[in-house]
């Protein structure tokens, strides 16, 4: 998945309070966070997947 903010890498990332745990993806190069609420499937482990496989075929 591709950051809106930035176009770099985000990860799903655990975040952890005291009363509140989520998870959400993160961008490794801004630290943009969004929540996986916010998107949809297209978002999911198999699109990631798929894109990876669309550049491998680029090359």
């Amino acid at each position: 998945m591709k950051c809106p903010k930035c176009e770099g890498l985000m990860i799903i990332q655990a975040f952890f309070d005291h009363f509140f745990n989520f998870e959400a993806w993160k961008c490794i190069n801004c630290g943009n966070i969004i929540s996986k609420k916010e998107r949809t499937i297209e978002y999911d482990v198999f699109s990631i997947f798929n894109q990876q496989q669309k550049i491998k075929q680029k090359k």
